[in-house]
């Protein structure tokens, strides 16, 4: 898979395989579709097969069977050309494989058992949480890994989707999507619950608490995180799909500022209140939350350090 195969049937036989005929009804109309988009899309669809780790590209092919269509859509933004998706993908593969230790890109691409990389658990009341570090094919137009807050009963609690690319040197961490759970008695229960079990965190925040250690171990220098109008999802084609989150005000109250058109920029600055500048009742509950947070950081830079 190293290379552009001249014969983008087989391509297509790989992508649409007979076993899901059922499920995309015409087959031979999508696999006719998947040959013309090649075509089309050349250049975009060489340089993700030339540029990618063959070894990679096939475990990611055999996990998400249509990633070879990944510069054919929108990805992360919804205007960027098809090369341009194509180097972002490649980027972030080429930092998965030579910089990233083999046994956490194994852990979150290669083993089949799909459950990623776990980075620490914790229990609030009788439900078991863990954050994990995962590549989910249902999430890859918004980026190629996902920090997971999971548990049995509803497995992906909370998703944030993200990629990392290299600009003129400059390694970056774009977030690409952030998800939690539906609005219900139940999960606002569970929220409520985890919120008072993190030392006054809400789940929504804390995801960026933890992308954002998880960058600086990663050496990260600029975090970035998509705009509401820019997201994948807000493309035309998606209409039916449209981001209803308002992404640019969560940013904001996060202290996100503007850094272009499509992203906001996060601070990655360990930044915590002064003692005296807190109330005396919430003392305790700050002092236990830094603690809580510098044990995460340590067990990350052990877990996933470069």
């Amino acid at each position: 898979m190293g290379t552009l195969s001249p014969n983008l049937h087989d391509y297509a036989k790989i992508i649409y395989p007979d076993s899901v005929a059922e499920q995309y009804s015409p087959l031979w109309s999508y696999r006719a579709k998947f040959v013309l988009r090649a075509m089309y899309y050349r250049n975009a669809f060489q340089y993700i097969t030339s540029n990618i780790d063959p070894f990679l590209l096939e475990a990611l092919c055999k996990q998400c069977p249509r990633f070879l269509e990944k510069s054919f859509r929108p990805y992360i933004i919804n205007d960027s050309s098809a090369i341009e998706r194509a180097q972002f993908v490649v980027q972030h593969y080429q930092f998965v494989s030579e910089k990233l230790p083999s046994y956490i890109s194994n852990e979150i691409y290669i083993n089949n058992n799909n459950n990623g990389l776990t980075l620490f658990d914790f229990t609030v009341g009788e439900i078991e949480y863990a954050f994990k570090l995962v590549f989910h094919a249902r999430y890859q137009k918004e980026g190629d890994m996902s920090l997971i807050l999971f548990n049995d009963i509803d497995k992906n609690f909370y998703t944030l989707t993200f990629s990392i690319r290299d600009i003129e040197g400059q390694r970056q961490l774009v977030i690409g999507g952030l998800q939690g759970p539906a609005s219900s008695p139940e999960n606002n229960l569970k929220i409520k619950a985890l919120t008072k079990a993190l030392h006054g965190q809400r789940p929504k925040d804390l995801m960026i608490k933890i992308i954002t250690l998880i960058a600086n171990i990663w050496q990260v220098d600029t975090l970035l995180a998509v705009k509401s109008d820019s997201h994948a999802y807000s493309a035309r084609r998606y209409s039916k799909r449209r981001v209803t989150a308002n992404y640019d005000k969560h940013w904001e109250a996060l202290g996100g500022t503007e850094f272009d058109r499509h992203f906001y920029t996060l601070g990655l600055e360990d930044i915590r209140r002064n003692p005296e500048d807190i109330s005396r009742p919430k003392r305790a509950m700050y002092r236990r939350r830094y603690e809580w947070l510098d044990t995460v950081n340590a067990t990350l830079q052990q877990k996933i350090s470069l």
